[in-house]
């Protein structure tokens, strides 16, 4: 049954209140732009207050994706990401970008570490695996999985081109999150 519009923008307003931000499905320059324009307003809300940001999206665009990181490193708010279900490709660098002990996996999710197999450039062009520039965005990727992670770049990069799966217990100790909700408490997975 379709939701309602009125029904909508009063789920909306609600989230906006408690400070969440979803990102569903395919992450794309609409999605992006959608989730950093909501960053932006809730850190000139209040810049003191913690922003929830939960993702669901296995698949998008690696520069919508850095937009989103990008945001996320420039507002003063601490975000605290939520992976629900598949969190793969340029998702999860939004998710390993949140707040250092804010990275959340909810018991039924999973990472999948994934290069997109196309993206579209800066100009709107579609940026292919044998560009040029489908290379200078993969080196970036494993740059800022390096960094959130910790991981060796050689390893990021072998995981990425063989779409490495984890799991809730797998992905604390990878980098990529750092504790998974169970039962509605945390349950911390050390690093």
């Amino acid at each position: 049954m379709p939701i309602h519009s009125w029904a909508m923008n009063k789920l909306m307003s609600d989230m906006f209140d408690d400070r969440t931000v979803v990102i569903s499905g395919e992450l794309s320059r609409n999605t992006s732009t959608a989730a950093i324009s909501q960053l932006l307003l809730l850190n000139a809300t209040d810049p003191d207050a913690e922003i929830k940001l939960y993702i669901d999206s296995a698949t998008g665009s690696l520069p919508a994706g850095f937009a989103i990181c990008d945001a996320i490193n420039c507002i003063k708010p601490e975000v605290s990401t939520w992976a629900i279900g598949t969190v793969g490709s340029a998702a999860t660098l939004v998710l390993c970008s949140g707040a250092i002990g804010k990275r959340y996996m909810l018991p039924g999710s999973h990472v999948v570490l994934r290069q997109p197999d196309h993206d579209e450039g800066l100009d709107g062009e579609p940026v292919t695996p044998t560009t040029a520039d489908h290379q200078k965005w993969s080196d970036e990727m494993v740059q800022l999985l390096v960094a959130k992670t910790g991981q060796d770049p050689d390893i990021i990069a072998r995981d990425l081109r063989n779409h490495l799966r984890l799991s809730t217990t797998d992905a604390a100790p990878y980098g990529i999150a750092d504790q998974v909700m169970a039962d509605g408490k945390y349950a911390p997975q050390g690093n």
